[in-house]
């Protein structure tokens, strides 16, 4: 059966290790250091793939022409989010808000706009309101998330989050990396792994799932449960010995 291209990924680190060949299991051990570093820069590269996600999901948004059913009056201030004059945007929106109070689509621009200015407190309230407009709304759905998660506010980020990641055909690694980390956040580590796992079309029992889980828990520094998992892979997987590392 063909493997997906993440699956690939994990499998040049965990194909070795369940082999059963002596010679192989020499080379495993003469190869340890050189394994337990490419796991770790693995989950640096989601990690800073998914630190794009919170400047680019804006961007669709605000890159739409205005011939896309949205009021045209709304092409100067994404013009201006585009070329990063949050504030002047943000003044051209509410200029318009004093002279047509209650345009549709007003919230959602100028909760855009906040969020692009990184003022994530004020765009969950203009997020919160479009959504109250529209309900259907996907991108202002997937800011308030993201506004939520970066004011440290994951329990309130997940729902929203779950949602962004029912609405995609396949595993994103940046809503998979986010949603799993708000769950190591809110301590809901069983989803959190399932999260991880789904980052590299893993199962989510699987030892590769539960030391990948580890040590995402052990940067965090939620060391118990972070050695808990470290050992289940263990026991999944007696022969993984990037596992026996995390537990030193």
């Amino acid at each position: 059966m063909e493997r997906s291209p993440r699956r690939l990924q994990l499998y040049t680190v965990f194909a070795c290790i369940s082999h059963s060949d002596s010679e192989l299991r020499v080379f495993q051990m003469r190869q340890f250091r050189i394994l337990s570093l490419f796991l770790p820069c693995l989950l640096i590269l989601a990690r800073l793939q998914a630190q794009s996600v919170v400047t680019e999901s804006a961007q669709s948004t605000s890159d739409r022409a205005s011939s896309d059913g949205a009021s045209p009056e709304f092409s100067r201030s994404r013009q201006l989010i585009q070329q990063g004059k949050y504030d002047e945007a943000i003044s051209e929106l509410q200029r318009m808000s004093s002279s047509q109070p209650g345009m549709k689509g007003l919230s959602h621009e100028l909760g855009v706009a906040y969020y692009k200015k990184a003022d994530y407190p004020r765009a969950i309230d203009l997020l919160t309101q479009a959504l109250r407009e529209d309900s259907a709304d996907r991108e202002a759905t997937q800011l308030l998330g993201l506004s939520y998660y970066l004011s440290g506010k994951p329990g309130e980020a997940i729902p929203r989050l779950e949602k962004v990641q029912g609405w995609l055909p396949r595993a994103n690694v940046d809503a998979s990396y986010i949603l799993g980390q708000c769950y190591v956040q809110t301590q809901d580590y069983p989803l959190a792994r399932q999260a991880f796992a789904k980052m590299f079309d893993l199962p989510p029992d699987s030892a590769a799932s539960y030391l990948l889980t580890a040590r995402m828990l052990f940067r965090q520094e939620f060391e118990p449960v972070a050695r808990e998992y470290a050992e289940k892979a263990i026991a999944l997987d007696p022969k993984l010995p990037l596992a026996h590392f995390l537990l030193g």
